[in-house]
């Protein structure tokens, strides 16, 4: 009897002992997890740190984005001016036409615009956007596209993308307006129900017909190359978002005021626009003006420069191919 005590005793200590030793155990195993663990403080840092980074990198990032798109952007604008250049040597040195009126790119010009002399047919570098048909319409994005094969540039393209801008996401969305070839509430036309696609557009001083208009455009107009003065500084191309779907017609200047701007067009490229110049180069130019950027903010027409006439001038003096008329010089 006392030895199945005895026994039972010695086991009770055995089995108190082997709980008590895996109790520590676990205890320890509990301790050293709760001292691998992060504390709260420490996943705050972690995260301030973080939040740091993205503050830093998202913007440069941006920076970067901005700065592969104005490169692509460049190399299209000098693609186009090599092909309006290589159309003028393939036509008797006469340039491409300005205005993207009809279908098939044609239209029909008084020359001289000044003063206007008998009608002729002059070859534009785009055409309007239309349907398999040749009907008028801007629903698609291969409705501008048709346009632009349509034009005397295109066999020294030959790819809708060297018209466009990457940054230009117009085509995206529906036009400013809810009318079908109508009026906006800006006093623009809507051509269509799809925005615009083609970024870059011509002056009006470039082989146009002009007379009539208010910005005294038509007594500068050029037909042949050997009427620029300067061709390195003479602007061909521009950009431009007009929100009226895509950009009809030309791009206007006001050569006979200086207080309003005529057409906006587009700052794309952290406060720089591209151009494409007379000798086929393109280059970027920085502006300094805010009613620059207002009026290319807004896209509305014949925005006031509030008396800021830096950006003006320099547009007025590269945009003018030829000689400036006395009419004009003292403006």
């Amino acid at each position: 009897m006392h030895f199945a005590v005895a026994c039972v005793s010695y086991l009770a200590s055995v089995l108190d002992n082997s709980y008590t030793c895996q109790a520590n155990k676990w205890m320890e195993g509990r301790q050293v997890k709760k001292q691998e663990a992060f504390t709260l403080i420490e996943l705050l840092v972690v995260i301030a740190i973080i939040g740091l980074l993205l503050a830093i990198l998202i913007p440069a990032l941006n920076y970067a984005k901005v700065q592969a798109s104005s490169i692509v952007c460049m190399a299209n604008l000098s693609g186009l001016g090599k092909a309006w250049v290589l159309y003028a040597e393939d036509n008797d040195t006469e340039v491409i036409g300005a205005t993207p009126h009809n279908w098939n790119a044609i239209i029909s010009k008084p020359f001289p615009a000044n003063p206007p002399g008998p009608a002729r047919s002059v070859k534009n570098f785009v055409g309007s956007p239309h349907g398999i048909g040749n009907t008028s319409q801007n629903d698609t994005v291969e409705d501008e596209w048709r346009g632009i094969q349509q034009g005397g540039l295109w066999p020294y393209a030959e790819s809708e993308k060297l018209f466009h801008c990457v940054t230009d996401k117009r085509y995206l969305k529906p036009p400013r307006g809810d009318q079908y070839l109508g009026n906006d509430q800006f006093g623009g036309t809507i051509w269509g129900r799809k925005g615009g696609y083609r970024t870059y557009s011509l002056g009006a001083v470039w082989n146009c017909y002009t007379e009539g208009w208010p910005t005294d455009e038509n007594l500068v107009v050029v037909y042949r190359t050997g009427e620029i003065v300067s061709p390195g500084h003479k602007i061909v191309f521009l950009e431009e978002q007009d929100g009226s779907g895509y950009n009809g017609n030309t791009w206007n200047f006001y050569l006979n005021r200086r207080d309003i701007w005529g057409d906006p067009f587009s700052i794309l490229h952290n406060n720089r626009s591209t151009f494409s110049f007379a000798d086929g180069h393109a280059e970027k130019h920085e502006w300094k003006n805010q009613s620059t950027r207002d009026m290319s903010d807004l896209q509305v027409k014949q925005r006031p420069t509030n008396g800021e006439r830096e950006d003006f001038d320099w547009v007025r003096e590269h945009y003018v191919p030829g000689k400036m008329p006395p009419a004009l010089r003292n403006i």
